[in-house]
Parts: C-alpha cells; sequence; structure tokens
C-alpha cells in the first residue's frame, strides 16, 4: 500500500487529536517554507480550496488515516490518504457526470484560434493518428513536471543530474511546452530540488524515510554534519547533494526508530524488520555507534564525537548548526544516546519539479507579459507559484486537487453554467 499525504489546516481531525491549527497559520507555514518567494494570492486560493475540497471528499466517504507533522509544518497538517481510494473516487465521479477518459493517447499541441483570439483546441494522437479535439469554453493543462525530461533539467537545474528519480514515467514536461508554445510565463523553474531521504536506488515514494523529524541527524563521508535537520526535505536535498561524492548517511537510535513508526506508515514498514531480528539492505545497526559506524563504513571515532557534541548541544537549544526543532519549529530535538543505533546511506530523489507556468487565482494561465492566456488553464504539477523555493508536505497532492477545483469552477463560469 502506498500513502501520499495532503496538506490541509484547521480539520475535525486534527481538533480531535488537540492540533490548533488555522488558514492563517498554514499560510505563514507556506510563506515561510517557500521563503516568500511564493504568490501569497495563490497560496490563499490553494489554502481555502484544498480545505474546501477536503471536506467535500470527507463527504462522498473518502478519510485520510491519520494526520502527522511532516516538511515545512509548525504543526501536524499531513492527511494520509491511499492514491488509489482518490483516484477512484474522482473517476467515478467524472464518469457519473458524462466524462470520456481517452486513455494512450497523447496530447500534443494547442490549438490557437487567431480570429477569436483564444486557445481553442488540442491536438493528440492515438494508435499514431493524429486528431484534433475543440475545446468550447477552454483547456484545462493538469500533466506532470519535466522530471524525467533530460533536457529540460539541463536547462533549469544542472545540479539534479545527481539525483535519483522516481517520478512516474510522463513527467516529461509536455504541459508546460505546450503552454510555453502560447506565449505562458513560468515560475519556479530556479527552484527545481530532489527530496531527501531515499534509500540508494530508490523506485518509489515507499523507499523514502522522513525520521529525521523525528529527530535523526545527517552526516556527510567524514561522519560530521552538515546541515539543519528541521529544513524541508527540499533544501536537505541540495545541501546533501553538495557534499563530498555527492554521499549522506542518517543516524539515529532506538527511540527515534520507533517514534517514527508511530507517525508515519512507510516507515513502519520500512523500520519494522529490526523487530524481528532481520537485517536490511539499505541499512545498519549495531549495539553501539562505534559498531553500527564500523558496519557503515564511517569513522567510528569520529561520528561518536558527532553525537557527543550533537547530545550536548541541540537539545539545550545550542546546536551551531541552528536546529532547534524537529521539524520547522515542531518539537524539540532529542539526544540519540541508547542503542540499538542504526545508519541508513541516504540520498535525494526526484519526486516531481514543484514548478511550471504561471497561473492566476481562477487558474487561468498567464503570459510573459502578465496577461490571461484567452481559453487556457492549468493545475497540478506543470504550475508554479505555490511552492516558491522551497516545498511543504502534501502541497503538491492538494494543489493538483485545489487548483482542479478552481479550474472547474472556472470553466462552469465561463460557460454561463
Amino acid at each position: 500500500m502506498c500513502i501520499r499525504d495532503r496538506s490541509v489546516g484547521g480539520t475535525e481531525m486534527q481538533k480531535a487529536k488537540g492540533i490548533e491549527d488555522s488558514a492563517e497559520k498554514f499560510f505563514a507555514d507556506m510563506m515561510k517554507t517557500g521563503q516568500k518567494m511564493n504568490d501569497p494570492e495563490l497560496v490563499r486560493a490553494f489554502i481555502k480550496a484544498s480545505k474546501d475540497e477536503y471536506e467535500w471528499a470527507l463527504k462522498q466517504g473518502l478519510k485520510p488515516s491519520t494526520v502527522a507533522i511532516a516538511a515545512g509544518m509548525s504543526v501536524p497538517r499531513a492527511h494520509a490518504f491511499e492514491p488509489a481510494d482518490v483516484i477512484g473516487l474522482y473517476n467515478k465521479y467524472a464518469k457519473s457526470k458524462g466524462a470520456e477518459i481517452r486513455l494512450n493517447t497523447a496530447a500534443k499541441r494547442l490549438i490557437w484560434d487567431s480570429d477569436e483570439g483564444r486557445v481553442a483546441g488540442v491536438r493528440i494522437e492515438h494508435k499514431e493518428q493524429a486528431k484534433t479535439v475543440k475545446a468550447r469554453f477552454g483547456v484545462l493543462l493538469a500533466g506532470g513536471g519535466f522530471s524525467r525530461n533530460p533536457d529540460l533539467l539541463g536547462k533549469y537545474a544542472p545540479p539534479m543530474k545527481w539525483a535519483s528519480v522516481i517520478a512516474g514515467m510522463g513527467t516529461t514536461g509536455d504541459a508546460m511546452l505546450m503552454a510555453q508554445d502560447c506565449g505562458a510565463d513560468v515560475l519556479d523553474t530556479n527552484y527545481v530540488k530532489a527530496s531527501y531521504g531515499f534509500k540508494l536506488n530508490p523506485t518509489s515514494i515507499a523507499d523514502m524515510t522522513t525520521i529525521y523529524y523525528a529527530g535523526a541527524i545527517i552526516v556527510n563521508k567524514d561522519a560530521k554534519r552538515f546541515v539543519n535537520e528541521s529544513l524541508s526535505y527540499k533544501l536537505l536535498g541540495d545541501e546533501a547533494l553538495s557534499q563530498p561524492e555527492h554521499k549522506s548517511w542518517l543516524i539515529f537510535d532506538d527511540a527515534i526508530r520507533r517514534e517514527q513508526m508511530k507517525i508515519r506508515a512507510l516507515d513502519k514498514k520500512m523500520w519494522s524488520p529490526f523487530d524481528e531480528g532481520k537485517t536490511v539492505p539499505y541499512a545498519v545497526s549495531g549495539a553501539t555507534i562505534e559498531e553500527a559506524a564500523q558496519k557503515a563504513g564511517l569513522d567510528p571515532k569520529v561520528l561518536a564525537a558527532t553525537i557527543r557534541e550533537y547530545n550536548e548541544n541541540a537539545p539545550a537549544g545550542k546546536d551551531k548548526l541552528g536546529r532547534t526543532s524537529l521539524s520547522s519549529g515542531y518539537g524539540k530535538p532529542v539526544p540519540l544516546e541508547k542503542g540499538p543505533f542504526f545508519i541508513m546511506p541516504t540520498t535525494a530523489g526526484m519526486i516531481g519539479t514543484y514548478c511550471g507556468v504561471r497561473i492566476d487565482t481562477e487558474a487561468h494561465v498567464i503570459d510573459v507579459f502578465g496577461d490571461r492566456i484567452p481559453g487556457l488553464l492549468a493545475a497540478g504539477e506543470c504550475t508554479g507559484g505555490v511552492h516558491g523555493a522551497a516545498y511543504m508536505t502534501g502541497t503538491a497532492f492538494g494543489k493538483a486537487i485545489a487548483f482542479g477545483r478552481i479550474a472547474a469552477q472556472t470553466i462552469v463560469k465561463a460557460a454561463g453554467k
């Protein structure tokens, strides 16, 4: 089972767990995480629509399994959903309203009507046959990013050549390129980053841990810390990829392991084998930190000294790298002090690019002159402006659903219904 997080603020599930959250607190966290490079009006529109659509989904019978703390949050707001359930709900709903879903059909180009001065359709290809689909009220682009397009990564994010890629095979930037062909502006392309916490050679999101938000520390090949582990995992990814040989390791003790297994279902699956006396190919353990370091190929004395310094300073608020919380102001750093100890060689992986065409609060695509492109809307990963410089867990999943809702409302309005 694969679980995906969706960030929503001020839900009944949060209240039931004693978590105080609000749209304003969510907004402040989003702007802080995005380093204020995100569009505040887009962020506000996203937060409102995300809550509205979340409440609608609950009425349809969809329910999150839990809510947890994750990257960029000052309080837990990552609501965990099974993606298949979400897709199933929307698939069934769309078909019930008469939607036609065409599989194995590629959108190749947008059609511009020069007489009407708007996007009027899409050129598609199915079984090597080209066709044109006319759009009466607009075209909504809802494609992925460009994690699997080497040319676009080379253009916008050269450092990502060191990152692993787990994004879907179709994330080749087609939606963004089609929009650019019509003059669309793009945002946040200079902030393309990989997410930190993956096993080496990952294949899916199930290979990622966020155990650093439960207290784990991160070291480089010299067995020394180099980053404040409470930062967004996109920023952690940047720092990790810049280390010698682009290598880093996660270090944690048994108390942190057990705490993380309570927080995140994927981590429970990842770390529970140790409770059964098993070994795993992606991490090592040892009764002492020196024993674990030896197995991991790190200098035992240096790593022991690194942990000793961390234990003496971070929990007391005196960490030299500035770690004063577990994640973005939530929770206090804990010492790593009781074995067994665990070490996992860790890499950064491309889940998505979190950037793309510029849109307004009604999901209209905006051109390079700041004007709307008539007949063209966009939602999802192919859009920019919501995340800014970094990414909060659950806001990509949430952004797709929220702006999909907004775009649909805009089209209905244009149709006069």
